[in-house]
């Protein structure tokens, strides 16, 4: 991470036009904006497209915890938003963590894109 990197704002609101209001505000200063359960559960992956239409990266602070399967589908649909980070909750064991992180680097690869 470079220097403007290292602050996170967190978008913790359930307004998009809110969190929008302060992304395109702090935007020149912050660079990294989380987007966690709250304003994705009121605005759905159009919250990870509004940080991203302000040059803005993103932090999908969802704590994936499921089985296997489904975090694997749930990171590689991250990977497909196009954020620049994810959290997984590491209670859900060595078999979750091993295919959320196939699924980050397949998904990523094929779209020839960074991983998060």
């Amino acid at each position: 991470m470079n220097h403007p990197d290292k602050l996170i704002v967190a978008l913790d609101i359930p307004s998009l036009a809110e969190a929008e209001r302060l992304v395109r505000v702090l935007s020149p200063a912050v660079k990294v904006f989380k987007v966690g359960k709250e304003l994705f559960t009121a605005a759905g992956p159009r919250a990870v497209e509004m940080v991203r239409s302000h040059g803005g990266r993103v932090f999908l602070d969802l704590k994936f915890h499921d089985i296997p399967n489904t975090v694997g589908g749930a990171c590689g649909a991250a990977v497909k938003l196009g954020v620049s980070m994810l959290n997984v909750h590491a209670i859900g064991g060595r078999a979750m963590l091993e295919t959320a992180v196939r699924a980050v680097r397949e998904t990523a690869g094929d779209l020839r894109v960074e991983k998060p």
